[in-house]
């Protein structure tokens, strides 16, 4: 196997080193440049050839997962090869290109390189399928700290990933309903209504005339799933190096737990429940469950009309202030008041509806905080909306962070312009300051952040503002209707 392994991965690297050379040539690339990378390239490949063969096999036969690692090899070299790539060409650019440019041409060339490294970014996640659709729609999220490029590009995915066959999908039907399964339905359309990281949804008719939105398990879904986790992880590690104040590590295990819930539809089934019966009177549409056709990997549930959020943005941009001032609100309390919240805000999951009301949809992702934490997180958050430094150090140590250095911490926090925490987005600022001051943020919070930037992404997107301090406002007198 180790010997498989080795050969796999000089074809690889070959490969990658003649991608970069060939890239190197399309740049327009200094001579003088191009044959140092090229040189060693070149000494790379010859060390691949003489002397890494017995280091390689050593460092294999060590590895963990070794079997998953082989099986899915081709997968793993893809997406290495790509990334590679991607960090070649930036590298290149920022090194070489980017020192000789006049200062007239640097944004132009610089939209450039993030369209070509976008692109590839996108189309990569669209090829691989599986966990990098969920790391697409998480990225595509984070428009306060990702080029608008990339964004845009990353968006694509977030309801229109790559389908699979109704032959395919067919399979998954008979294993969970039986040889009789289409007895359950009066008529089931092929055509997908929309296809995720790890499912397709159709719409079907049932039996009784009731008209449902057919959730199916992609096949071999959680095999992919979690082969792509394990390169995530394997990856991290190194990411970080070009990641400042963003632990990369944290947010792929935030991403493992939460792809893994969602392979299991007993599980969203219980999600659902749980919002029904806690959010019925809001101005939210979601979706009914119907509980004779539920199994592991299907999920039947009312069906519900209506446009994604982002499509009818496209169409009715003046909408966006109120559609997204309502969705603020809502996750607002959610998080802090009764501790239940959506975890997957990405706007493929909202929609709107025919009267103009926001639906939710996906419940596969979705978090519990105990009634401490929603009011110690709160009260965080609160501090941090009014700026509050007093005992602010003392706020975060009750909400469970290890904070050893509390007077640089609040230096780093407050002592800067006001306008670089104007909006949610900056939460993530807010995370970056509190890891450059060695702070160790609880899971649980950073989990909620990561919705709250998600949200502020959308947010600066389609460029809606929102007071913070009336949010704030909001938010207590919220806690205020609880407890009365």
């Amino acid at each position: 196997m180790a010997d498989n392994w080795l050969r796999d991965s000089q074809r690889w690297l070959v490969k990658a080193h003649q991608t970069v050379s060939d890239w190197a040539d399309e740049a327009g690339i200094s001579e003088e440049w191009s044959k140092r990378w090229k040189g060693w390239g070149d000494g790379f490949l010859d060390w691949i050839r003489t002397d890494a063969p017995e280091a390689f096999r050593q460092l294999i036969s060590q590895s963990d997962n070794l079997n998953q690692w082989y099986a899915h090899g081709s997968r793993y070299f893809d997406a290495g090869q790509a990334l590679l790539s991607i960090a070649a060409r930036t590298y290149a650019f920022q090194k070489i290109r980017l020192p000789v440019l006049e200062p007239h041409e640097i944004a132009e060339e610089t939209q450039t390189l993030h369209q070509k490294n976008a692109a590839e970014l996108a189309e990569l996640c669209r090829r691989q399928g599986g966990a990098w659709i969920k790391a697409a729609q998480f990225l595509s999220c984070q428009g306060d700290w990702l080029p608008k490029t990339y964004v845009d590009q990353l968006a694509e995915l977030q309801d229109q990933a790559p389908s699979v066959s109704w032959e395919e999908l067919e399979k998954q039907l008979f294993q969970c309903y039986g040889a009789d399964w289409k007895l359950r339905f009066d008529d089931v359309d092929p055509v997908p209504l929309a296809t995720a990281s790890i499912a397709q949804v159709h719409r079907a008719k049932t039996r009784g005339g009731s008209l449902v939105a057919l959730k199916i398990q992609l096949p071999d879904a959680a095999e992919k799933i979690e082969a792509d986790l394990l390169f995530f992880k394997r990856i991290a590690p190194l990411l970080q190096r070009w990641a400042e104040g963003w632990n990369v590590e944290q947010t792929v295990d935030e991403l493992s737990r939460s792809v893994r819930q969602e392979l299991d539809y007993y599980h969203e089934a219980a999600n659902l429940t749980k919002f029904l019966a806690l959010y019925e009177a809001e101005e939210w549409v979601f979706p009914v469950l119907i509980p004779d056709l539920l199994s592991r990997e299907v999920l039947a549930m009312s069906f519900v009309d209506g446009q994604p959020l982002r499509h009818f943005l496209s169409d009715v941009p003046s909408a966006a202030e109120p559609l997204l001032k309502a969705l603020v609100s809502s996750f607002i309390k959610q998080i802090f008041v009764t501790g239940l919240f959506h975890a997957d805000p990405h706007p493929g999951n909202f929609f709107v509806t025919p009267q103009g009301k926001l639906a939710l949809l996906d419940f596969g992702a979705v978090a519990q905080l105990t009634d401490s934490e929603c009011e110690a997180y709160r009260n965080v958050l609160v501090a941090l909306f009014n700026r509050q430094q007093s005992d602010f150090d003392s706020l975060l140590r009750k909400a469970g962070f290890d904070v050893p250095n509390g007077p640089l911490l609040l230096k780093l926090l407050f002592e800067r312009d006001p306008g670089e925490f104007a909006g949610l987005s900056q939460m993530e600022t807010h995370m970056r300051i509190m890891r450059r001051a060695e702070v160790k943020i609880p899971d649980n919070f950073v989990l909620m952040g990561r919705v709250l930037i998600s949200i502020g992404g959308l947010l600066k997107q389609y460029q809606v503002k929102v007071d913070l301090q009336e949010l704030a406002l909001y938010l207590m007198m919220e806690v205020a209707k609880k407890a009365s």
